[in-house]
């Protein structure tokens, strides 16, 4: 049976690693300067409850299909019979359940080594693991809704696994019920002919800090789209990487970047083509105001023998601020040559002529603003099916408008 010991031995293993390691580079901001190295983290096993206290209550935007993770436990689930299906595992499930599946794949993630100190901070201070799958040639229909809340520390992986020829739409929503260190890896496998509609929204509570990362692999004819609301109130370093893997594969990155106060958000958006004829879309939409800091970057890599790939981004953002600071770069690093590829950035105010027009139909400034940056919101809005879901996400990026 495996063992406790055996999974904190992994992570020690880790935690030697942690000494080699090192951030990344990304201009001239010190990561230091952060403090991610100041997680500390515990494994405290719950129990599922039946009603869910009200402080979380209040974090739940739909109830409907939902399953919610605390601390590394899965407290309460609320799922119908079409998820019959999905396997749904905790770390605590795995081990309690001797579940060897999971396990060897905990265990396979814990033994690689990583020169990113990021991702060595996650695997050696590890306490929250979710394992998602969808057997081959299952079509869900209907939106699952992860709600992922720390009311403590929290070094957490999600591991969603995508079988040839099915489908699935996820909701993920990171939330802290307090001012945490908050450590997120997801690594994501769309396998031959599947498909993943992945939206996830981040609303982590002021104070904290967050690294936040996203791993996507696509393979034949398979496809993969992000669409990630981006509205943390702390400082957050966010970095997706998706590689493109098959022939034919498909991918998106859809983000809706939010930074206000005086807060830094680093993002950075990699599109990688490894196979022929593999199509991929970065879009970004920010908006900046008070005296936040927001720094993107977007890379599409075409390797060399990748014939027929296209790869295209764009970044808009919105500076409501004098105070505000922008960093925006766009590259396309292309080894091939039959490719298709494109890129642009903008960045300035909202539009004076939208401005103008819509004000002159009786909107006061401030409403046009808003109505102006609230069309930002389309590349997630239209993937939401849910619209309790729908109304919050709004009505968060209103209230961050109307915040002086």
């Amino acid at each position: 049976m495996y063992k406790d010991s055996q999974f904190e031995s992994l992570k020690n293993k880790q935690s030697i690693h942690l000494e080699t390691t090192q951030y990344p580079r990304i201009g001239k901001i010190k990561m230091e300067n952060f403090a991610f190295d100041n997680i500390k983290t515990s494994l405290v096993k719950e129990d599922k409850v039946s009603e869910l206290p009200d402080e979380i209550k209040s974090k739940i935007d739909d109830f409907e299909n939902i399953i919610v993770f605390k601390d590394g436990n899965i407290i309460y689930t609320n799922l119908n019979e079409n998820f019959n299906s999905i396997k749904i595992t905790s770390l605590f499930d795995a081990l309690d359940n001797n579940d060897q599946e999971v396990l060897s794949l905990l265990e396979e993630h814990l033994q690689t080594l990583n020169d990113d100190r990021l991702v060595t901070l996650n695997k050696t201070h590890l306490n929250s693991f979710l394992y998602i799958k969808v057997p081959r040639n299952q079509i869900i229909k209907e939106t699952l809704k992860v709600y992922i809340l720390g009311s403590r520390d929290l070094a957490h992986m999600t591991l969603i696994n995508l079988e040839t020829n099915s489908e699935l739409t996820i909701v993920e929503h990171l939330e802290s019920l307090q001012s945490i260190r908050f450590n997120y890896i997801s690594e994501t496998y769309v396998k031959d002919n599947a498909k993943l509609n992945y939206i996830a929204i981040d609303r982590l509570s002021d104070n904290t800090t967050a690294f936040i990362g996203r791993n996507g692999y696509v393979q034949n004819d398979a496809s993969l789209v992000y669409a990630l609301g981006q509205l943390n109130d702390g400082n957050t370093l966010s970095k997706n990487h998706i590689k493109l893997i098959g022939r034919n594969s498909y991918a998106e990155s859809r983000n809706v970047l939010f930074t206000d106060k005086d807060n830094t958000h680093i993002v950075l958006i990699n599109m990688e083509h490894l196979a022929p004829y593999s199509v991929g879309f970065i879009n970004n939409h920010g908006i900046v105001k008070d005296k936040g800091y927001l720094f993107v970057d977007g890379v599409g890599k075409i390797h060399r023998g990748m014939n027929g790939s296209n790869s295209q981004q764009s970044t808009s953002i919105i500076n409501l601020s004098d105070e505000a600071r922008v960093n925006a770069n766009p590259y396309l690093l292309i080894d091939e040559y039959d490719v298709n590829a494109g890129h642009g950035a903008a960045i300035g105010k909202v539009n004076e002529d939208q401005l103008y027009y819509l004000m002159s139909r009786g909107l006061y400034k401030r409403d046009a603003e808003k109505l102006i940056i609230f069309g930002f919101l389309t590349p997630i809005l239209e993937l939401i099916t849910s619209e309790n879901i729908k109304t919050s996400f709004i009505n968060t990026i209103d209230k961050k408008l109307s915040d002086d």
